[in-house]
């Protein structure tokens, strides 16, 4: 497809579109067409700064989880603590555009955050975590993060408390009982299933899997 001479638009215009579409009509809405439309431009225009509708969805992911702010960190601080309150940024930044969560899962190239990797690295290291299970700690929190804020999103009805919806104490007694039991909001469980995940790892330190016994978990 030929291109205009001169471009017409920026490409953080484009991006800043394409979440402003995202954000109040939906992915179903969104289309190179659409963008160009709201940005006043042909379609062509956008074929200045993005090759195809996926380069665009990568950048509008890359934009996204720029809102998830890295806390600072100071000698002494607990890692622990620390990133709680980064599992929790990366929780906000996705519950800002609900309707753009998905992006993330399909679109965001994870050689983005390896600044970030790096340093959560450095704080382990520095906090006495062993080496080995630095990788299960920052690919394990990535994937709970994403996965806990998503379910939160696609809740019925959408927006809802609820944690699981439409339980019967007649027909769910004990579930119910439960849910009765239970004192923590959303927000709050999410951070108890973050230290809850840690502590769990910290304890390969002192209770290691063998290689052969993991083996045996993936076989049986």
């Amino acid at each position: 497809m030929g291109r205009p001479a001169k471009p017409l638009i920026s490409r953080s215009a484009t991006i800043a579109a394409s979440i402003e579409i995202i954000d109040t009509e939906g992915m179903d809405a969104f289309s190179l067409p659409r963008v160009a439309k709201q940005l006043n431009v042909r379609t062509s225009s956008l074929y200045h700064h993005f090759a195809d509708r996926r380069e665009l969805m990568t950048e509008v992911a890359k934009e996204l989880m720029t809102g998830a702010t890295v806390p600072e960190h100071s000698s002494g601080t607990d890692w622990v603590e620390w990133f709680v309150e980064l599992s929790l940024n990366y929780r906000d930044a996705i519950l800002r555009h609900p309707n753009a969560a998905l992006v993330l899962v399909q679109f965001l190239p994870r050689d983005v955050l390896t600044r970030t990797y790096e340093r959560c690295a450095r704080i382990l290291e520095d906090g006495g975590v062993p080496a080995r299970l630095h990788v299960v700690i920052l690919d394990g929190l990535e994937k709970l993060a994403l996965a806990t804020t998503l379910s939160d999103i696609m809740r019925d009805p959408v927006g809802s408390t609820e944690v699981f919806p439409k339980v019967d104490e007649r027909r769910h007694p004990t579930l119910a009982r439960a849910l009765e039991a239970n004192q923590w909001s959303s927000r709050e469980l999410f951070v108890v299933t973050i230290r809850g995940f840690l502590a769990g790892v910290m304890g390969l330190a002192t209770t290691p899997v063998s290689d052969e016994s993991l083996r045996e978990l993936l076989e049986s």
